[in-house]
């Protein structure tokens, strides 16, 4: 009776002891388990990051070779759009003719003329409109019948034109009633005369 008890006793034992060992064994295989899907969940994250680290850097290159075509095409647009207005300016730029001694002919205009506002002085201005160059004189031609007054200046080139510089004469050289006066102009290369232009001194 007492042989019996104690092997039932053992046999409990071993029975526990076995289920411990299953135990043990499953919580093993489960954390191994465990490990290797972690370890292949991180290598994965990792082989994400870097295919999308790939796509940036592969959108990115797209993004500046669009831009460098766009900055190119602003280039030849640009290069384009000046060549054409350099072509257009020629097409448009007045033909000068040249009289007999080979000289451009210039085109004078007067632009004003008149008595200052102290009346000490009679004003008057001009362009040579045809031309433009760095040197070169007006002559400022005032008459009145057979009274001739003359005055000169310098010359201003501007863009596309010259301008003559204004003349003061003083007026005690007048005499009261219609004077008219015109521009010639004289340079090295050009020369020319403007139309008269009337005014009244009083």
């Amino acid at each position: 009776m007492a042989k019996s008890a104690s092997k039932q006793k053992q046999n409990k034992q071993r029975t526990v002891k076995l289920a411990l060992f299953i135990l043990v064994a499953m919580i093993l295989v489960a954390v191994i388990v465990f490990g290797i899907f972690a370890i292949a969940k991180i290598a994965r994250d990792k082989e994400g990051e870097k295919d999308n680290a790939q796509n940036i850097n592969t959108a990115s290159e797209i993004l500046r070779t669009e831009d460098d075509l766009k900055d190119e095409d602003k280039v030849a647009q640009a290069g384009n759009e000046s060549k054409d207005r350099m072509e257009a300016d020629e097409r448009n730029k007045p033909t000068v003719e040249q009289n007999a001694a080979g000289l451009n002919i210039a085109t004078p205009v007067v632009n004003f003329v008149g008595m200052s506002e102290d009346k000490s002085s009679i004003e008057a201005g001009g362009a040579i409109t045809n031309i433009n160059e760095l040197e070169g004189n007006c002559t400022f031609v005032f008459t009145n019948g057979d009274t001739t007054v003359t005055a000169s200046s310098g010359i201003l080139p501007g863009p596309s034109y010259i301008t003559c510089e204004a003349v003061k004469v003083d007026r005690s050289k007048f005499t009261n009633g219609t004077w008219n006066v015109k521009i010639q102009y004289k340079s090295n290369r050009s020369e020319g005369e403007s139309d008269t232009q009337s005014f009244e001194i009083q």
